[in-house]
């Protein structure tokens, strides 16, 4: 299934790109998650993502994981800020 996210960032999008590349590996075997589009707004304090998931549960699992919250924080992310929206094909 596919979702859409929006999350508040502070620290730009570099940041928090940087981030989410080191993650990806373990975001995909892990997660059952995998990025389909990544970006932000001009201003770099909000990104959208668009990505592939196995399932809602499995996503929000690890999505509020202890170190993958921590170093979402550290990248700058405004996490109660997260909007996850699951999309129709």
């Amino acid at each position: 299934m596919k979702i859409y996210i929006n999350v508040d960032i502070t620290k730009g999008w570099d940041t928090w790109n940087k981030m989410a590349e080191e993650l990806n590996s373990d975001m995909v075997s892990v997660g059952g998650m995998e990025f389909i589009f990544k970006g932000c707004e001009t201003d770099e304090k909000k990104i959208h993502l668009i990505m592939e998931v196995e399932s809602m549960e499995k996503s929000q699992e690890w999505l509020t994981r202890p170190d993958i919250l921590q170093k979402r924080i550290e990248a700058g992310a405004v996490v109660e800020s997260t909007v996850v929206i699951p999309l129709k094909d």
